[in-house]
């Protein structure tokens, strides 16, 4: 089994990731050993919390290529951006400030866990209409949500694809996360599981786990799509 993790934070120095090359090394290695064969980066981007310097991301980005291909790590690495959703969010992908998945059509938004789910449908319309196709990041963490998950239904009825964690997935984030995952899964409303990796010690890589469990609960051919089909939908078009 070959999985694509398409919302990571293994590239250092550009936002509460790793620091330092390093343990990005590390981290790729242990992704690497999993079977993880192809990664998406995804520094955030949120005004007032990450400050998102476009050209310091992709000076670290080739750093981290070149020293990755000088310790034969396999993995595939792409560029991305977890996007915190604001006004500006359409402008600044038009216009190149940030970074889509693997420079697509596909770009992974994030909210805040109080976000209504007004603005979350509303936001999701506008980059559809926009000619975007949104990943919407672990949507088992915002509250709208996991007081009516049915509410997912509706997103992906307008095209958007559905992203939950491995860690929240395994019950690693807490047994509330776990329990809408749980309740996510059953409907099979999730696209996409990825890995949102932080670190070597905190936040680690836990693809193969989950991979795992789900196979054990799910069964394998759901667990395929989650972990290879659907996020090889964005890596195969990705540069």
């Amino acid at each position: 089994m070959e999985y694509i993790d398409i919302h990571n934070h293994t590239l250092f120095g550009v936002d509460d990731g790793p620091d330092h090359i390093q343990e990005s090394i590390d981290m790729l290695k242990m992704a690497d050993l999993q079977g993880i064969r192809k990664i998406i980066l995804t520094p955030h981007y949120r005004y007032g919390m990450f400050r998102y310097n476009s050209v310091e991301i992709e000076q670290n980005f080739m750093e981290l290529k070149r020293q990755a291909e000088t310790e034969h790590i396999a993995t595939e690495l792409y560029l991305g951006c977890e996007y915190h959703v604001d006004s500006e969010i359409l402008e600044h992908i038009q216009s190149g400030r940030v970074h889509t998945l693997a420079d697509t059509e596909y770009v992974l938004t994030e909210y805040s866990h109080s976000t209504p789910y007004s603005d979350i449908k509303k936001f999701t319309h506008e980059l559809i209409s926009a000619g975007f196709q949104p990943v919407i990041a672990h949507i088992e963490r915002y509250a709208c949500i996991a007081q009516k998950p049915q509410l997912v239904g509706d997103l992906s009825e307008m095209g958007a694809l559905i992203q939950i964690n491995a860690d929240s997935t395994l019950g690693i984030d807490g047994r509330y996360l776990e329990k809408v995952c749980k309740k996510l899964l059953k409907l099979r409303l999730p696209d996409i599981i990825s890995s949102d990796a932080h670190g070597i010690k905190e936040r680690k890589n836990h693809m193969d786990r989950c991979y795992q469990h789900v196979c054990k609960k799910y069964g394998a051919e759901y667990a395929m799509e989650l972990f290879h089909t659907n996020p090889g939908l964005i890596t195969d078009i990705g540069r």
